[in-house]
């Protein structure tokens, strides 16, 4: 909707008017389908271990009776109902996107929508879903904001990579509002430091509760208020990070300055894991989202073994995901129970995306950059570099016969939405993509030394 031509030139009234009848058509969609049964089910037995572990047991043999049944891939495989997990092979991103037909279940009558994993590397995956699948998503989401102090009627901020103000804007307000959500939505594409104590005001007027936040962006509104001595002047339940990994340094940064608790939530659009921390820090594996194997990396940190996050989906019956790699890592913990009373198992920490970002024309820090590639036809992978602000060069590999001038304009049009137009964008074809020492691909390479 953000990107839509109607919403981009409609006065801001009518922009919050929108935002505002969305949030309601979506509220009154989840109170039709029994939302709320879910999320009192899985609110109730948070804190029993077995009720929680009946639960799991039954969602998870419901999602491989469904995947053996009905999809193309483990129908071919003969699955052995009574073996059990063990009898599946572990899949990958890279299978998905080989044979991604073949992971579509037959039985896929109804509303289904379409969605794509972040794709750091340009390499986003189209995963599709149905209704009861994005139902079934809010229920949690909802459960651990009430991990984090909500209750009905709270306000909250929402600054995340939505671009609920065009890029062209250049003057406040920078943020729109959702009256139905009681939520007040604000542009982290405009987040400069000039902006920031604007955001900060704003937030703090609004009443704002509870933040939702990218963790780059609230880093940077924190760094801002420790450069000037200075702290939220609210008083908040706690903020909320997602999307991108949290350093425990940063985290403490966060608390110190806005004087409330940090939960941050791992995820994926996949849907085969779930991992949040609670008020004293300790990060739970939801086992009730999904079923969740941790496969050893065979190395240590500080004593603690490493191991890759191997999930199955229980929220996907139209494509259900069965011990698939994620690529992402947790570090394990040596703690059996936690003083928050939950009964989910804990991780000491999870090694997941790094959040890379560019400098925008207003010298701003533009992070999750994924949505750029979205739309763009024949782009396999590609990388942003950024060596001076006023150019930025986009490294891709693509599929020849498909990605053309057409598709490299659109390319160029989607960055320069996110950064500003004044930015020079060029658009080289290469073999493969630089990669770090540990083998990995980074979003973006920024060297542009005045923001670092």
């Amino acid at each position: 909707m953000y990107t839509s031509f109607l919403y981009q030139h409609a006065p801001v009234l009518v922009q919050n008017i929108m935002l505002s009848v969305r949030a309601l058509i979506r509220k009154l969609i989840r109170e039709k389908h029994g939302n709320a049964k879910l999320l009192q089910q899985i609110t109730a037995h948070s804190y029993n271990e077995q009720a929680i572990n009946s639960f799991a047991a039954e969602q998870l043999q419901h999602t491989l009776a469904n995947a053996a049944e009905k999809v193309p891939f483990y129908q071919k495989l003969n699955i052995n109902m009574e073996l059990g997990i063990t009898d599946f092979p572990f899949i990958d991103k890279a299978m998905l996107k080989a044979q991604k037909e073949q992971f579509f279940s037959h039985d896929s009558n109804g509303v289904i929508v379409k969605g794509e994993t972040s794709g750091t590397t340009g390499q986003a995956l189209s995963i599709p879903q149905n209704l009861n699948s994005v139902l079934r998503e809010q229920a949690f989401v909802s459960r651990y904001l009430t991990w984090a102090g909500f209750k009905k009627g709270d306000k909250r901020a929402w600054l995340r990579g939505d671009m609920v103000v065009p890029v062209a804007t250049k003057s406040a307000p920078f943020w729109r509002y959702s009256y139905f959500e009681n939520m007040i939505l604000l542009s982290s594409f405009h987040l400069t430091v000039q902006s920031m104590p604007l955001y900060l005001h704003a937030m703090h007027e609004f009443g704002v509760d509870i933040i939702q936040a990218y963790p780059s962006s609230i880093v940077a509104l924190a760094k801002y208020l420790q450069s000037t001595d200075a702290y939220y002047p609210g008083e908040l339940k706690s903020i909320v990070t997602s999307s991108e990994s949290l350093s425990k340094e940063h985290k403490a940064l966060i608390e110190e300055r806005f004087k409330c608790v940090v939960f941050d939530w791992y995820g994926l659009f996949e849907r085969v894991a779930a991992i949040g921390s609670c008020e004293h820090g300790r990060y739970h594996i939801f086992t009730d989202y999904a079923y969740v194997e941790l496969l050893p990396a065979g190395n240590m940190i500080d004593g603690r073994e490493r191991a890759e996050i191997v999930g199955t989906n229980f929220n996907n019956s139209l494509y259900p995901l069965i011990r698939y790699k994620t690529g992402d890592y947790v570090v394990i913990s040596h703690e059996t129970s936690c003083p928050c009373g939950s009964s989910f198992p804990i991780v000491e920490q999870i090694e997941g995306r790094i959040g890379d970002y560019l400098i925008g024309e207003d010298g701003q820090k533009i992070a999750i950059l994924n949505h750029i590639s979205k739309g763009v036809k024949g782009v396999l992978a590609c990388q942003f570099y950024q060596q001076q602000k006023e150019k930025i060069e986009i490294r891709v590999v693509v599929e020849p016969n498909v990605f053309d001038e057409q598709q490299k304009a659109i390319l160029i049009h989607n960055t320069h939405e996110r950064v500003g137009y004044s930015i020079e964008v060029q658009v080289n074809e290469v073999p493969q993509l630089e990669q770090t020492k540990a083998g990995k691909i980074r979003q973006a390479i920024c060297t542009y030394k005045e923001h670092k």
